[in-house]
Protein backbone atom coordinates (compact mmCIF):
# COMPACT_ATOMS: atom_id res chain seq x y z
CA UNK A 1 0.00 0.00 0.00
CA UNK A 2 2.76 2.20 1.16
CA UNK A 3 4.45 2.81 -2.22
CA UNK A 4 8.66 4.20 -2.84
CA UNK A 5 7.28 7.45 -3.60
CA UNK A 6 5.04 7.84 -0.67
CA UNK A 7 8.00 6.78 1.73
CA UNK A 8 10.15 9.36 0.13
CA UNK A 9 7.71 11.98 0.39
CA UNK A 10 6.90 11.36 4.20
CA UNK A 11 10.81 10.97 4.60
CA UNK A 12 11.15 14.78 3.55
CA UNK A 13 8.01 15.69 5.25
CA UNK A 14 9.57 13.99 8.64
CA UNK A 15 12.63 16.08 7.90
CA UNK A 16 11.08 19.52 7.07
CA UNK A 17 8.88 19.38 9.98
CA UNK A 18 12.20 18.72 12.02
CA UNK A 19 13.99 21.50 10.83
CA UNK A 20 11.22 24.03 10.68
CA UNK A 21 9.10 23.35 13.33
CA UNK A 22 10.43 21.04 15.87
CA UNK A 23 7.20 18.37 15.84
CA UNK A 24 4.39 17.24 14.89
CA UNK A 25 2.72 18.93 17.42
CA UNK A 26 4.09 22.84 16.50
CA UNK A 27 3.09 22.37 13.20
CA UNK A 28 -0.15 21.33 13.69
CA UNK A 29 -0.62 24.36 16.06
CA UNK A 30 1.13 26.60 13.41
CA UNK A 31 -1.38 25.08 10.64
CA UNK A 32 -4.31 25.53 12.44
CA UNK A 33 -5.39 22.20 13.13
CA UNK A 34 -6.37 20.22 16.25
CA UNK A 35 -3.21 18.21 17.30
CA UNK A 36 -0.24 16.43 15.55
CA UNK A 37 -2.48 13.24 14.62
CA UNK A 38 -4.00 15.05 12.08
CA UNK A 39 -0.69 14.91 10.47
CA UNK A 40 0.34 11.21 10.84
CA UNK A 41 -0.92 9.95 7.52
CA UNK A 42 1.24 12.23 5.52
CA UNK A 43 4.64 11.62 7.44
CA UNK A 44 3.87 8.10 7.85
CA UNK A 45 3.45 7.98 3.69
CA UNK A 46 -0.21 6.56 3.99
CA UNK A 47 -1.56 9.70 2.57
CA UNK A 48 -0.49 12.37 -0.08
CA UNK A 49 -0.55 15.93 0.64
CA UNK A 50 -3.64 17.72 -1.10
CA UNK A 51 -5.09 21.08 -1.76
CA UNK A 52 -6.25 22.04 1.57
CA UNK A 53 -3.49 20.70 3.68
CA UNK A 54 -0.96 21.89 0.79
CA UNK A 55 -2.09 25.68 1.42
CA UNK A 56 -1.69 25.33 5.42
CA UNK A 57 1.82 23.83 5.05
CA UNK A 58 2.36 26.83 2.21
CA UNK A 59 1.11 29.67 4.72
CA UNK A 60 3.23 28.84 7.43
CA UNK A 61 6.95 28.54 4.70
CA UNK A 62 7.10 24.70 4.15
CA UNK A 63 8.21 24.25 0.64
CA UNK A 64 5.55 21.57 -0.26
CA UNK A 65 7.16 21.26 -4.11
CA UNK A 66 10.38 19.68 -2.58
CA UNK A 67 8.51 17.38 0.06
CA UNK A 68 6.33 15.70 -3.27
CA UNK A 69 9.29 16.37 -5.80
CA UNK A 70 12.53 16.41 -3.94
CA UNK A 71 13.72 19.17 -5.92
CA UNK A 72 14.06 22.47 -3.73
CA UNK A 73 13.56 26.00 -5.11
CA UNK A 74 17.58 26.54 -5.36
CA UNK A 75 17.40 30.31 -6.36
CA UNK A 76 14.76 32.66 -4.72
CA UNK A 77 13.16 35.71 -6.48
CA UNK A 78 15.41 34.21 -9.81
CA UNK A 79 18.40 35.60 -8.33
CA UNK A 80 21.63 34.49 -9.19
CA UNK A 81 24.23 32.51 -6.52
CA UNK A 82 26.76 35.60 -6.40
CA UNK A 83 23.95 38.05 -6.22
CA UNK A 84 22.55 36.00 -3.09
CA UNK A 85 26.41 35.66 -1.73
CA UNK A 86 26.78 39.63 -2.01
CA UNK A 87 23.15 40.35 -0.35
CA UNK A 88 24.14 38.27 2.53
CA UNK A 89 27.18 39.57 2.63
CA UNK A 90 25.30 43.64 2.74
CA UNK A 91 22.98 42.22 5.39
CA UNK A 92 25.96 40.89 7.53
CA UNK A 93 27.61 44.44 7.16
CA UNK A 94 24.46 46.01 8.08
CA UNK A 95 24.58 43.90 11.14
CA UNK A 96 27.79 44.82 12.14
CA UNK A 97 27.33 48.28 11.74
CA UNK A 98 23.92 48.22 13.84
CA UNK A 99 25.94 46.17 16.39
CA UNK A 100 28.42 48.52 16.44
CA UNK A 101 26.09 51.39 17.19
CA UNK A 102 24.34 49.82 19.63
CA UNK A 103 27.51 49.47 21.28
CA UNK A 104 27.99 53.15 21.55
CA UNK A 105 24.41 53.73 22.93
CA UNK A 106 25.32 51.68 25.26
CA UNK A 107 28.06 53.18 26.17
CA UNK A 108 26.60 56.85 26.23
CA UNK A 109 23.68 55.76 27.96
CA UNK A 110 25.93 54.51 30.56
CA UNK A 111 27.75 57.24 30.71
CA UNK A 112 24.52 59.71 31.30
CA UNK A 113 23.50 57.59 34.39
CA UNK A 114 26.87 58.72 35.68
CA UNK A 115 26.15 61.67 35.31
CA UNK A 116 23.34 61.95 36.36
CA UNK A 117 24.52 59.96 39.65
CA UNK A 118 26.83 62.84 40.13
CA UNK A 119 23.93 65.61 39.54
CA UNK A 120 21.93 63.86 42.46
CA UNK A 121 24.75 63.56 45.05
CA UNK A 122 25.75 66.94 44.55
CA UNK A 123 22.70 68.37 45.09
CA UNK A 124 21.95 66.15 48.51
Amino acid sequence: MNHDGHAEMAERFRQVIKEQFGTQIALAKAIGVKDGSYLTPYVTGRSMIGGILRKKLEGVGIDVDYIMTGRKEVLALGEEPAEQESLYEECARKINDIQGKLLELSASVHEVNQMIGRLKKSLK
